[in-house]
């Protein structure tokens, strides 16, 4: 009886532990290691970073928000205006996402 009841216990503990597991999997953020595309308005910028509030971005299975993005070194992005709407791309690095393209969106 006492092994039966330690089995059972054993055996709801690894099931909770692999459930906890897979909610975690599902509600985070996976970094892709490849570019990600997507659209919204400029907020602030700066020497090293640009506020946008963008779109919900799917890949990421991010709602829309605001939130800033690391610029690249060299300074090979033009300045845009607050309030420009936007196209823009950008890649996961180590502390954040970086813009790799930015231009003002076609009407």
């Amino acid at each position: 009886m006492r092994n039966l009841f330690a089995v059972v216990l054993i055996t709801l503990f690894f099931s909770s532990v692999v459930s906890a597991a897979d909610m975690a999997m599902q509600h985070s953020t996976v970094k892709p290691a490849v570019e990600i595309h997507s659209q919204g308005v400029i907020k602030a910028w700066d020497e090293r970073k640009v506020s946008i509030a963008h779109q919900a971005i799917p890949a990421l299975n991010w709602p829309p928000m605001t939130m800033s993005f690391q610029l690249p070194s060299s300074p090979s992005l033009t300045a845009l205006p607050v309030g420009t709407e936007v196209d823009f791309s950008f890649l996961p690095v180590d502390g954040g996402y970086q813009l790799i393209a930015i231009a003002a969106a076609r009407p």
